[in-house]
């Protein structure tokens, strides 16, 4: 399974050090939460910190867009290495119309699911996409805690698109990784788990 680090658990003071100590042999991309304040009640970073780190790491970018009109970003995300570019469905009135777009410009085009979607009205472009990232949290106030009920959607999804990347993104522990990667999950978001050891 590859571990992706979520920049957005880093030290928001820090983030050039935070990045550079990352071991570059452990890991293939930096995950990059964009939170825009309105599809999430939370903000983390604009597109000029995203491009400042750029300038930082060679790694690529997995970007998960937690925003509301995920199309105004595309064409500056494009520009910055990215390796996949994941979109929450929920933000989407024609979902095919966001993977296609994505995958004109040469980037892998990845749809998000929060806890409370269900995959099944979406396994008809499943098949067209090249990753799916369920979200194993929400944002509840309470640390965002694994929501273990995430792991049979994480089956679903490999029962509906066996050859799509699988990941998932929210409260990942190290002692969730065997089990992931038994019911085939390929990718693991994890960002506390990472930045908060020192």
């Amino acid at each position: 399974m590859i571990i992706s680090p979520s920049i957005a658990s880093a030290n928001p003071l820090r983030l050039e050090e935070e990045v550079k100590r990352l071991d570059t042999t452990l890991y293939t991309d930096l995950h990059v939460d964009i939170e825009d304040g309105h599809f999430i009640p939370n903000i983390t970073f604009g597109m000029k910190t995203v491009k400042s780190l750029r300038d930082v790491t060679d790694l690529p970018f997995s970007f998960h867009l937690m925003v509301s009109n995920p199309f105004n970003y595309l064409e500056e995300i494009c520009a910055c290495q990215p390796s996949v570019i994941f979109v929450h469905v929920e933000a989407l009135d024609y979902p095919s119309s966001f993977v296609d777009a994505v995958q004109r410009r040469g980037v892998k085009a990845g749809l998000a699911f929060n806890p409370k979607t269900t995959t099944a009205p979406f396994h008809y472009v499943l098949s067209r996409a090249d990753a799916v990232l369920i979200m194993t949290a929400e944002p509840d106030g309470q640390g965002q805690q694994f929501i273990p009920a995430m792991i049979e959607k994480a089956k679903q999804v490999g029962m509906a698109a066996p050859s799509i990347e699988r990941w998932v993104d929210g409260g990942v522990t190290t002692d969730r990784l065997e089990e992931l990667e038994r019911i085939g999950v390929t990718h693991a978001v994890m960002g506390r788990a990472l930045f908060g050891q020192k």
